[in-house]
């Protein structure tokens, strides 16, 4: 079976969760993945915008500004590609929130393991293409 590639860009503020994700993603049997990690709101939407990526996952918490706030942003300003909110708590409110504003899925960074994340990504990239079409 050949092995497909897939460029994921993660927007968090904290290195280590970065790190972490990164590591997830490589473990994932049939795909690799190239991550870019961008830690500040205004040079994600940039990069968002320029659609370079597959999917998108952000961190709930950003610093001044939260995840959910960005995708609003992101929306807003016609970027389509896929988003994922990754929050360090469960709250069925942020969930919520979070697709209504836009985001594809709700991960719980304690509760994701490689098949969680590379099936989460697998169907945000597929309900995108679903959208755009």
């Amino acid at each position: 079976m050949k092995e497909s590639s897939l460029r994921v860009l993660l927007v968090d503020d904290d290195e280590d969760d970065y790190v972490l994700t990164r590591d997830l993603l490589s473990e994932v049997k049939g795909t690799t993945y190239e991550t870019m990690w961008v830690s500040r709101c205004t040079e994600a939407l940039e990069v968002i915008c320029k659609d370079a990526y597959d999917v998108c996952l952000i961190d709930y918490r950003l610093g001044e500004e939260t995840g959910i706030e960005l995708l609003r942003k992101a929306m807003a300003a016609g970027c389509r590609m896929p988003m994922i909110l990754l929050t360090g708590q469960g709250d069925r409110e942020i969930d919520i929130e979070a697709t209504r504003a836009g985001a594809a899925d709700y991960l719980v960074k304690g509760e994701i393991g490689p098949q969680i994340l590379e099936r989460a990504i697998r169907y945000a990239i597929a309900h995108g293409r679903t959208i755009q079409t």
